[in-house]
């Protein structure tokens, strides 16, 4: 109201009627500004964000190849991202550990890609391991994040309720179910191929970019091929230091 005002010469006499018009006028631009928000799911503010991003990536050995392609995605895109992948790391690793912690302190993220769950397939303690993920998650605390999920490994033919317990603990919102995705393997018929990999992260790209998802991020297709690196590794003898 103050700058349209100001367009009013010195002189000129505002009278009561024009102030109402003023008012009228400014009040049709806040309606629609206001229409214009994107909506809230889940508690979570939705929202489009073209800024350039400081990405934590962090889970088990499936980063070996989904890092790859989602540090393509982030060199496109003008983004940081820092890739830990622990080997054999299970939602316990790293809950139950300082692990998590060290990172959020080193690499100081603004979104948090979270891929783990391989390692807990087969496992029946689910009440446990859904307190982990809880864990995790709140080490992550307010910064916008997203889980992948384990795909099905050919030589488990059957989930005890693992995949289930992530997607209710998480939320259909921010966990994007991997379980069902057919993946080419490397001859140990456990790791998707670099090539497979990739088209895994197409697709959850795709479901980031969906216009109902909670959290935006550029990420725009690669164009070209980026050499991997801002990574760590840690052997599956690794224990990290306990809480």
């Amino acid at each position: 109201m103050v700058l349209l005002m100001a367009t009013l010469p010195i002189h000129a006499q505002i009278t009561d009627d024009l102030l109402q018009a003023v008012d009228s006028i400014v009040e049709l631009l806040v309606n629609d500004t206001i229409a214009e928000q994107p909506t809230v799911q889940e508690g979570l503010y939705q929202d489009t964000d073209t800024a350039r991003q400081r990405i934590l990536l962090f889970g088990d050995s499936m980063l070996d190849g989904v890092g790859r392609r989602f540090y393509e995605y982030a060199q496109e895109n003008g983004h940081y991202l820092f890739t830990s992948i622990w080997y054999g790391s299970t939602t316990h690793s790293w809950a139950r550990t300082t692990e998590l912690d060290r990172l959020m302190e080193k690499v100081k993220p603004t979104f948090v890609i979270i891929c783990l769950g391989t390692n807990d397939l087969g496992y029946h303690d689910l009440q446990a391991r859904s307190e982990s993920v809880r864990e995790i998650l709140r080490v992550v605390g307010n910064i916008p994040y997203v889980w992948i999920g384990p795909a099905k490994l050919p030589k488990l033919n059957k989930d005890f309720g693992v995949v289930g317990m992530l997607r209710e603990t998480i939320g259909d919102s921010l966990y994007y179910d991997s379980y069902h995705e057919r993946l080419a393997r490397f001859p140990d018929n456990v790791h998707p191929t670099f090539a497979a990999s990739a088209v895994w992260v197409d697709k959850v790209v795709a479901w980031m970019s969906r216009p109902e998802a909670p959290w935006h991020i550029r990420l725009d297709r690669p164009t070209q091929k980026y050499t991997f690196k801002e990574y760590e590794t840690h052997s599956p003898r690794y224990k990290g230091k306990r809480k």
